[in-house]
């Protein structure tokens, strides 16, 4: 119950400071609109907006560890700040701050999805697609991409999920055994589903054993 009313509250809190950044951008604001943002962020998540973007995704979700688990709602909260970020720096012109934000919003958002997340929140799946239309122009690290790859399987897009796993595997290092590995049992995964399963996610059986042997070669 305390939880709930936890979320309730900075949900409510969060929505009142995004109506307020939006009219301070309205009104070509963005540096005060940017003040808001790190007066929400340090009332709620005890981090700066400097932080905010000096931090990258691994250690921004360790700040939410608990235990053997992470606060997955508190994380896709952060998300939705991260992505009010990048719309502040767009306004500002600085593409690649904004870009930057952009992309940790979105490995936020799926990272929390993949580990409990709630779709009701903030509505992950529209934020995901959102973001990934977005930054389609854009190089993701192979990290982000890993995490595409395991929420679009999740989700039944295997043609999309095989789509993130060939961009994980260009964004990572050069026959990196590991990423090789993860392609392996992905395809391995859809192997084991039957045909009517497969088509409904956008592949054929044939297609997925084109792409095992592709990757043993």
């Amino acid at each position: 119950m305390l939880r709930k009313d936890y979320l309730t509250r900075m949900i409510e809190e969060m929505a009142e400071a995004v109506g307020s950044i939006l009219g301070l951008r309205r009104q070509q604001k963005s540096e005060e609109a940017l003040e808001e943002l790190d007066g929400l962020l340090k009332r709620n998540f005890r981090i700066s907006e400097q932080m905010l973007r000096s931090l990258p995704p691994e250690e921004l979700i360790q700040l939410f560890r608990q235990r053997d688990s992470v606060d997955a709602e508190s994380l896709q909260l952060l998300a939705r700040v991260l992505q009010e970020n990048g719309e502040i720096y767009t306004d500002l012109g600085d593409t690649g701050q904004a870009t930057s934000s952009r992309i940790k919003a979105l490995h936020l958002y799926l990272y929390a999805a993949l580990n409990g997340g709630s779709r009701e929140l903030v509505d992950y799946p529209a934020r995901i697609r959102e973001l990934l239309s977005f930054l389609e122009k854009y190089r993701l690290p192979a990290d982000a991409e890993r995490l595409v790859m395991r929420y679009e399987e999740r989700e039944g897009n295997y043609v999309q999920a095989e789509d993130a796993m060939y961009r994980m595997l260009s964004a990572s290092p050069e026959d990196d055994p590991q990423a090789l590995e993860e392609g392996r049992m992905f395809y391995a995964r859809l192997a084991a589903l039957d045909e009517q399963s497969l088509q409904a996610g956008g592949l054929t059986i044939e297609e997925v054993n084109e792409g095992i042997e592709a990757l043993n070669e």
